[in-house]
């Protein structure tokens, strides 16, 4: 009887252990109630897809939006080295990217049949908690664009 109990209990705390974080973003997010967000193309400045996800990421964590100024391919080698923790832009459905960050899902798919675009955060890869709250927020923003 004692083993049937320890097994939940086990399964109960490795819970709060998984999903994972190696380089530890979300556990410094919550420590420093802050995260930073640059934008890959700045024509998705205004678009209210971009403001909806980052209050819903803030809202999810308790943290606030720090936002880093730059554009184009060098904001990815930030993401990896974890001085940004999101890069929000258009980007190609297979983006060669792909590869190297983890995409959430897309907020707003534009462009043509032939070169669609899909509006979306990219993350480090590896930091399954955070990319988790991401995708999460993402998920409920492209949830209440379909609504509208």
């Amino acid at each position: 009887m004692k083993g049937v109990m320890v097994l939940p209990m086990l399964l109960l705390a490795a819970c709060n252990v998984l999903p994972r974080d190696p380089a530890g973003t979300s556990t410094r997010v919550a420590k420093e109630r802050a995260f930073t967000v640059a934008l890959a193309d700045p024509a998705v400045n205004g678009a209210p897809e971009v403001q909806r996800l980052v209050h819903e990421i803030e809202r999810r964590t308790g943290a606030q939006v720090h936002w880093r100024p730059g554009t184009g391919e060098g904001l990815f080698a930030q993401l990896d080295d974890g001085t940004l923790d999101l890069v929000i832009g258009r980007f190609q459905a297979d983006s060669p990217w792909a590869m190297n960050v983890a995409f959430g899902p897309p907020l707003l798919k534009t462009g043509t049949k032939e070169g669609p675009l899909e509006l979306k955060a990219a993350m480090r890869n590896g930091e399954n908690r955070w990319i988790m709250t991401v995708e999460r927020a993402s998920r409920a923003v492209s949830q209440e664009a379909r609504e509208e």
